[in-house]
């Protein structure tokens, strides 16, 4: 339930977290410490109406959970990277995932030089 004559932005914004193995470090190429991270994207995220599961008003939680989840599956060993979310309408979702040392290229579908391997 939101509050009397609150509007939700019409808008998405999109935000990129960068993850040095498993850790937010920064936020739309801005470093951040681990609290400050949350504290971000609990602001950003809260203007579009997301709330976290079992945190009450912590939704940065959950888009972070949601972010490293599918940068593990691009990524390879430590987890680093960046990772792309869309917010709108109460919804944070994941539109990219990069991995520099990823074996995979998902934007150009390349492989590694298994000749070098």
């Amino acid at each position: 339930m939101t509050p009397d004559g609150f509007a939700f932005p019409e808008d998405p914004e999109k935000l990129v977290v960068t993850f040095d193995e498993g850790v937010p470090v920064a936020i739309d190429g801005e470093t951040v410490t681990l609290l400050e991270a949350f504290q971000e994207l609990n602001r950003r995220l809260g203007a579009f109406g997301l709330e976290g599961r079992g945190i009450y008003a912590g939704p940065a939680a959950l888009a972070l959970v949601s972010a490293y989840e599918e940068l593990k599956k691009v990524g390879i060993g430590q987890v680093s990277g960046e990772v792309g979310l869309v917010l709108h309408h109460g919804n944070a979702v994941v539109s990219s995932a990069r991995d520099e040392r990823a074996l995979y290229d998902f934007t150009t579908g390349a492989t590694f030089d298994r000749s070098v391997a």
